[in-house]
């Protein structure tokens, strides 16, 4: 189910990967410890939350082994689970749920050209033990002037954090996005990352 609509863009060839032998400081893949235990104590928060919901952004990249940094915490969910998550965090709002649109600091780079990014959602912020939590219900993504994408749809996959079973957006869709927008360096690191996490279970 397409959920970003690019037209005319060029298709974006495989990156070849090369495996090193030694690894370097920028291999170490190491999330901080106040997001991890914020991660946690949300995860065990949400337990039996009846809406859909899973980790995106790059705290979902980490998760799944991506060389990325994350300086916050965001969930894609639905609208209806967007008002959900907000009543079980409600110690926790900064924000109160309500239709947000707003530019991505990075824009597009379709044929050569940037194009500005924007998402839409029913959103919520919160602010869990210092690390902010954002929720995003029924996402959207637009690039330049063209239409609307269709809502952000996904089969979330689970991984353990500590013992704490976390759904999480999986890195296929990641990459089908990322290539739509020509992140070529973003879909590098997934790449890499599913090639360690293939390395490791053949």
């Amino acid at each position: 189910m397409p959920t970003l609509k690019v037209p005319n863009r060029q298709r974006v060839s495989p990156i070849a990967l090369i495996e090193r032998r030694i690894p370097t400081p920028e291999d170490l893949i190491v999330l901080a410890k106040p997001l991890l235990n914020a991660t946690i104590r949300i995860s065990h928060l949400l337990r039996g939350c009846s809406a859909k919901w899973a980790l995106g952004g790059d705290i979902a990249e980490i998760l799944l082994g991506v060389n990325v940094q994350p300086d916050d915490i965001t969930i894609l969910t639905t609208t209806e689970g967007c008002d959900e998550i907000s009543s079980r965090l409600a110690i926790f709002q900064v924000e109160a749920p309500k239709v947000t649109e707003r530019t991505l600091e990075r824009s597009a780079e379709i044929n050569a050209r940037p194009f500005p990014v924007r998402i839409r959602s029913r959103a919520a912020r919160f602010n869990v033990d210092g690390q902010i939590l954002n929720v995003h219900g029924d996402l959207q993504i637009k690039v330049g002037d063209w239409e609307w994408g269709d809502t952000l749809y996904y089969n979330p996959e689970y991984v353990y954090v500590v013992n704490e079973k976390v759904p999480v957006v999986p890195l296929q869709l990641k990459t089908e996005l990322y290539m739509g927008l020509g992140w070529v360096d973003r879909v590098r690191k997934i790449n890499e990352a599913m090639a360690k996490r293939h390395h490791k279970f053949s």
